[in-house]
């Protein structure tokens, strides 16, 4: 089975750890190919990853607590590798009400990152 990729991720040339916006709505998985690594990470929006070969054999997984204010799903990961180990961090957010102070309900809401929920994955 040919899995669509959402977004490759090269820690060849990647340094560091890199922010993705991952699918929350309707759609809530994400597939982030690990380049040099071969692996498919797939991210569900309740904060769940599995992790693939190339071959599509599932080889690791792992869940984070699930969000419980706002939309109660996560909206962004940060990625790293360093090693032989990849780490996807999911984003905990604060969401802070704006009104009355807001010309309607575009910019009623607004978030804040206060913390990650980390999983490291040995390769």
């Amino acid at each position: 089975m040919e899995r669509k990729i959402d977004i490759v991720f090269n820690s060849e040339k990647d340094s560091g750890e890199n922010r993705f916006q991952i699918a929350n709505g309707y759609i809530s998985e994400t597939a982030i190919l690990f380049k040099k690594e071969g692996v498919v990470a797939v991210i569900e929006a309740k904060g769940s990853v599995d992790l693939y070969n190339m071959e599509n054999e599932l080889i690791a997984s792992g869940k984070v607590p699930a969000e419980e204010d706002g939309k109660q799903v996560y909206q962004e990961v940060c990625c790293k590798v360093e090693g032989n180990t990849i780490t996807i961090s999911f984003a905990i957010v604060e969401w802070i009400d704006n009104y009355p102070n807001c010309d309607g309900e575009h910019d009623r809401w607004d978030t804040r990152t206060v913390g990650y929920h980390d999983l490291m994955f040995e390769i």
